[in-house]
C-alpha cells in the first residue's frame, strides 16, 4: 500500500491512477492523518457493492463450479422461511 500526501497526489495523479489500476491501495495523508485511499474501480466494486445478499453469492459461486450441479430450486430450499419470533417487554 502505498503512501502519498495530498500535494504528492495533486501532483502524481496520473501515478497514482495506474498504480491503483494495477492493485495497489493508495492512501492519503493530510498533515500526518489518513484522509482518503485510491483504490481501482474494480475493486471498490467488491467491497462496496449493494445489494448482493448470501443468495446471490451462493449462486454466483455455484457458476464458477465446474461439474458442480445444484439447481436454483436446491439453493432455495437451504433459506430459512420460518416466521420470526415475536417479542416483548413484558
Amino acid at each position: 500500500m502505498e503512501i502519498s500526501t495530498v500535494a504528492h497526489a495533486k501532483n502524481n495523479l496520473p501515478k497514482l491512477i495506474h498504480a491503483a489500476e494495477a492493485g495497489d491501495d493508495i492512501r492519503i495523508h493530510r498533515h500526518g492523518k489518513l484522509v482518503a485511499v485510491l483504490v481501482s474501480a474494480d475493486r471498490y466494486q467488491q467491497r462496496f457493492n449493494p445489494g448482493e445478499g448470501v443468495f446471490q453469492a451462493i449462486m454466483r459461486w455455484r457458476d464458477k463450479q465446474p461439474g458442480f450441479e445444484l439447481s436454483d430450486a436446491e439453493v432455495d430450499s437451504w433459506r430459512d422461511r420460518t416466521p420470526a419470533k415475536e417479542s416483548s417487554w413484558d
